[in-house]
């Protein structure tokens, strides 16, 4: 896994374990590549609950291009919370994606539901002590033994803060190595090579937070059957939760109150103009009435962050932006109605921000489609761009 802040010092030692844990270089080196893999080519391969998709950027002037796109629906409960149930499934899922794509080599997501995050400030060590500091950060901050465990930190920069400062702010993900295994396994059978693994949640915000921008975002990621609520603070992923409200909730609203089938119902919620006409706002408040959880969690994580404070008694940078990503993030009226419980200003996130400008190039790519490929294209943009 590895994690970028432009403007924060980022060490790519990729998900080292604690000392006592026994892992061959080998495999190591196979897994988690030093930094120099990173600069290849490579493909953005999101592994969601619901689908895997795919992008691949190529460098055309001044900006990035698409080069190849894809999305292949998982059957249901084949992966949940990030655990994979059925193993032939995805893999299967996965090799008609490489077929058709022509996928080599990958960096790869990781469900951000089986991770930790935590922030936390050490003395100003060196590069190669500062792991071994966080090691015995661990136990007091993740429910998981350090034998089990695999992390990766990003050292953020404060603005205004000198480098005399005694300390580092870091910002730290765990997993438990169980769960890096079995991506690993799922991509080895399905013959990809994994260049680096980041959790869906940074690579979501790496696409719709606009480089350089280090104020605080609620990212809302809307999938089919969840949605994921992302705090990101300089660029890096401090807090995520999940709501079990997704765009199948929506479906099941309008074949409810319409009285036809899902398939049909899906049409509708696809077809935005159905939203616009004056006729069927009852339609839309039955719609909004389905989310309305949504919001209410939106509001209580908001009100949260912006009163909360960390260990060492400060309160962090308060939510200036709302950004709603997914599929169904598209649907007419849904920001404005969770606009009117909020401050913050709130948006259908731009994926292709931090790629290309629409005055110099359109994607292959429908607007709404391109909210689902959220992931994969801050997979695919380069570490360092």
């Amino acid at each position: 896994m590895e994690a970028r802040t432009p403007n924060s010092e980022v060490f790519y030692i990729l998900f080292m374990t604690a000392p006592s844990a026994q892992i061959k270089h080998s495999m190591f080196n196979r897994f988690f590549p030093p930094p120099r893999f990173l600069e290849m080519p490579a493909v953005g391969l999101d592994i969601s609950d619901d689908a895997v998709s795919a992008i691949g950027l190529v460098w055309r002037g001044n900006s990035f291009a698409v080069e190849r796109f894809g999305r292949r629906l998982l059957p249901n409960g084949s992966i949940s919370g990030g655990s994979v149930n059925d193993e032939d499934a995805v893999v299967a899922t996965l090799r008609e994606l490489k077929d058709t794509l022509k996928l080599d080599f990958v960096n790869a997501s990781l469900s951000e539901e089986s991770a930790y995050l935590f922030k936390t400030k050490i003395p100003r060590v060196s590069r190669k002590e500062i792991r071994e500091v966080l090691e015995f950060k661990l136990e007091e901050n993740v429910p998981i033994p350090a034998n089990d465990a695999i992390f990766d930190y990003t050292v953020i920069t404060q603005t205004g803060v000198h480098d005399a400062d005694d300390h580092l702010d870091v910002g730290v993900t765990v997993l438990p190595k169980r769960v890096v295994s079995a991506y690993t396994k799922l991509l080895d059978a399905a013959d990809i090579v994994p260049l680096s693994f980041e959790i869906e949640a940074q690579a979501i915000s790496r696409a719709v937070i606009p480089k350089g921008n280090r104020d605080t975002h609620l990212v809302v990621n809307v999938g089919e059957n969840k949605t994921g609520l992302f705090i990101v603070s300089d660029e890096v992923v401090h807090f995520t939760s999940t709501v079990g409200i997704g765009g199948a909730h929506i479906t099941e609203a309008i074949a409810k109150y319409l009285s036809i089938s899902l398939s049909e119902a899906s049409i509708i919620k696809n077809e935005h103009t159905s939203f616009k006409d004056k006729q069927n706002t009852e339609l839309f408040l039955a719609v909004m009435k389905a989310v309305s959880a949504l919001k209410d969690e939106i509001n209580r994580l908001s009100v949260y962050w912006n009163t909360h404070k960390d260990t060492a008694g400060e309160l962090g940078k308060k939510i200036t932006k709302i950004i709603l990503c997914g599929h169904d993030a598209g649907i007419t009226g849904l920001a404005d109605y969770i606009a009117l419980s909020f401050e913050d200003r709130v948006e259908v996130g731009n994926v292709w921000i931090n790629t290309f400008s629409f005055e110099h190039y359109i994607p292959p790519l429908h607007f709404d489609e391109s909210l689902d490929y959220a992931a994969a294209v801050g997979l695919a943009l380069p570490k360092g761009h």
